[in-house]
């Protein structure tokens, strides 16, 4: 039987200290489902967001101060 699963594949910024994440291996697979600790779901959140982080759209509004706010910006 083939069994699919999804997988994100990881890119967290190192060092990363917004918010608990969990150690996974840079560029490596994180499998997703509701097994997931808090720790994973953190990582996964991170990595998305880093990998979303742009400055390309001159027309929006400029990136804040805060950290957390700047890295979700």
């Amino acid at each position: 039987m083939i069994v699919m699963r999804p997988v994100l594949e990881m890119c967290t910024p190192d060092p990363f200290d917004l918010w608990p994440v969990a150690d996974v291996e840079r560029f490596g697979f994180l499998p997703l489902g509701g097994e997931l600790s808090p720790a994973e779901v953190g990582a996964a959140i991170a990595s998305i967001a880093g990998f979303n982080d742009s400055d390309l759209d001159e027309d929006g509004p400029p990136r804040p101060a805060d950290p957390l706010s700047s890295f979700l910006h």
